[in-house]
């Protein structure tokens, strides 16, 4: 059947319109954010023909060639076609552009973790992400995590027999694999008030899902939901959404016959302590949505999600990254292990106080340095809703803000020599002094990382507990230099493989 020559007419009527227009909006925008610096950019186009540079190996080296060419004071615009992309990683900018209310919205980049975590804390819209941090901070509060401190503890004995069974053999040691497990546990026990048996050495379904499940979230969904990986993903967040439900079923149905049986406290003291040691799935349980009705299954189930993907996927990178970086200087990693004996004692039967984590500067200047170069989120971008101005720079409603924590902590203007692994630069009397808004691992402002604190504690007594008791070496002569990938997190393209010895 022949189309008439009026609808090609019609047709490319409308397409003319739409260059016109695009044409047009990008000119306008141009001139609004003529103090941006940037190339020159194609009608239509934008900058596409620059992005291309970025596709092929080490998209991370093409990526920093990319930026560091462009970028003028650390600011810079792109755009993608007929979508505008600010870069801002200028210091100055860093505390106004993490709080204007204007830039609190996440980007439609985000919605590749919707199949998985929904809408809960990490990917909510501004008006949703707001009450559901309200209801969530209290968890992660630091008298809180004062309280997981005996969790971190037991869990962090049952890592250590893990790799007992390891330690002299020469066996190359999985070290994610091994941590992720541990983490796992951690946050399903301080978070959600149960115990899930990862560390157990079992085949883990949970952890299998979600391994794979990051490789098949960047795509374009047209095309992907035609393809095999679509129905694969659907079966592996059967997995996922069926394992937060049994978590969130069973603890209902206990929450219940606590009820029935008359076991909730009635005194005012009482009602204090319960409140105290509630646990995050406790309080999602008994806590009112925005319209005052109780929160709804999927509700509850989506804030569970994301808080055992950040609790175990992210914790469990940052500790990869440090043990990674003790393998390639294992000078770093013995002044931390002396520190350790010093502060904690040689004994590993030993418990780990939070008073003693206070006491290890050292471990915790590696930590920094660790993050400051392998930050678990290298880039976050959120969207303007609303036109503002940023120390007189303008940002145009519905452009996209990249801020780049990674960028930032490899910046040589920030941090001399910033590829050098140099724990001595958070010394307190280090020069040059740091400033806080070039260290931004866990952003800054409303939409902070919430479990930062957990986090660092977590980590600082952990990673004692592993150095009090192993050596940690390379597999040859050198450690090997890991090649950076971005899958949800930032985590290197092979796994990071290591030698244990126990220390006598």
């Amino acid at each position: 059947m022949l189309v008439p020559v009026s609808m090609w007419l019609l047709l490319l009527g409308v397409v003319l319109a739409y260059l016109i227009h695009s044409i047009r909006y990008q000119a306008r925008i141009n001139r609004l954010t003529s103090n941006w610096p940037g190339p020159p950019s194609l009608p239509i186009l934008g900058h596409l023909h620059i992005f291309a540079k970025i596709i092929g190996p080490r998209p991370f080296k093409r990526a920093a060639e990319l930026i560091n060419c462009h970028l003028q004071d650390h600011r810079g615009k792109l755009w993608l076609g007929t979508k505008l992309y600010i870069l801002d990683c200028n210091p100055k900018d860093i505390q106004a552009l993490c709080s204007a209310k204007q830039l609190l919205q996440k980007t439609s980049d985000y919605r590749v973790f919707e199949n998985w975590l929904g809408a809960g804390v990490f990917t909510s819209r501004v008006d949703k992400w707001m009450h559901s941090r309200k209801m969530i901070a209290p968890t992660f509060n630091y008298s809180m995590v004062k309280q997981f401190v005996h969790i971190f503890e037991r869990q962090a004995r049952i890592l250590l027999d893990r790799l007992a069974t390891l330690a002299d053999t020469d066996q190359p040691v999985d070290f994610f694999q091994f941590i992720s497990c541990c983490t796992l546990d951690t946050i399903c026990e301080t978070a959600l008030g149960t115990t899930v048996n990862s560390q157990s050495g079992e085949k883990s379904e949970y952890l299998d899902a979600v391994r794979e499940l990051k490789n098949l979230l960047y795509r374009y969904p047209l095309i992907y939901y035609f393809t095999p990986l679509a129905a694969r993903e659907r079966q592996l967040l059967k997995i996922l959404h069926g394992f937060t439900k049994g978590i969130v079923t069973k603890r209902l149905a206990q929450l219940a016959s606590d009820l029935a049986n008359g076991n909730n406290e009635a005194t005012s003291d009482a009602e204090s302590r319960q409140q105290q040691t509630r646990s995050l799935l406790d309080n999602l349980l008994l806590a009112r949505g925005a319209d005052g009705q109780p929160l709804k299954e999927r509700e509850i189930r989506e804030e569970v999600d994301t808080i055992i993907f950040g609790g175990f996927d992210l914790t469990a990178a940052m500790l990869k990254f440090f043990m990674y970086n003790m393998t390639l200087h294992v000078e770093y990693q013995q002044q931390c292990r002396e520190e350790i004996w010093r502060v904690c004692g040689r004994d590993a039967a030993t418990a780990i106080t939070i008073e003693q984590m206070r006491e290890l500067v050292y471990l915790e200047m590696c930590i920094k340095e660790t993050l400051r170069m392998y930050p678990s989120a290298p880039i976050t971008a959120r969207r303007a809703t609303a036109n503002c101005t940023i120390n007189n720079f303008f940002i145009p409603k519905g452009s996209d803000v990249i801020i780049s924590p990674m960028y930032m902590g490899r910046c040589k203007e920030f941090f001399p020599e910033p590829l050098v692994f140099r724990p001595q630069r958070w010394a307190r009397d280090a020069q040059p002094k740091i400033e806080p808004s070039t260290y931004i691992p866990f952003m800054t402002g409303p939409r902070s990382c919430l479990g930062q604190r957990y986090a660092m504690v977590m980590l600082k007594l952990v990673l004692a507990h592993l150095l009090r008791s192993f050596y940690f070496e390379p597999l040859g002569e050198r450690q090997e230099k890991a090649r950076l990938i971005f899958v949800m997190t930032l985590h290197t393209k092979d796994p990071y493989y290591c030698k244990i010895r126990a220390v006598k």
